[in-house]
């Protein structure tokens, strides 16, 4: 199968389409995700940011970490054909956070530190910072040095 990052021929992108939405409906969880980035971009098959959203809400709800980091962004911005929602984003980024994804913990902070989608609460978005930081998130640290901490 061809993967996302990797040079795909024109005639072999609605092939590449079409094994990964077979294996996305079989519940095969980078499937998913990646027919989800071939209907985002219109690789392959039309165009469509709402179907797409939908195969990363499949995959995100069984665990994938980068997708739930990418729904969070998708929601924060109104990006992927979906309207701005805070709280939305937020939940994604909980759900990544908890998996261990730095990016998420950072988004997360930030959150917290704007009280945008959950309740504004300095010591919480402080901990998101820290946690991020020490897994290497270059944002994070960037965050707790304009504070004057470190790590």
């Amino acid at each position: 199968m061809i993967e996302e990052g990797h040079c795909v021929v024109d005639e072999q992108e609605a092939t590449a389409a079409d094994w990964y939405r077979k294996a996305a409906e079989a519940g095969v969880v980078q499937a998913q995700s990646n027919f989800g980035l071939m209907l985002m971009k219109g690789k392959g098959v039309p165009k469509d940011e709402r179907a797409a959203v939908d195969w990363f809400v499949r995959a995100a709800e069984q665990g994938d970490p980068d997708v739930q980091n990418w729904l969070g962004l998708c929601y924060q911005d109104g990006r992927c054909g979906v309207a701005p929602d805070d709280a939305e984003a937020a939940r994604w980024y909980t759900a990544a956070a908890e998996s261990g994804d730095p990016d998420a913990m950072s988004w997360l902070g930030t959150l917290y530190k704007e009280g945008r989608g959950v309740p504004k609460d300095d010591a919480r978005a402080l901990e998101y910072f820290m946690a991020a930081a020490n897994a290497g998130c270059q944002s994070a640290l960037d965050e707790l040095r304009n504070r004057g901490l470190s790590p």
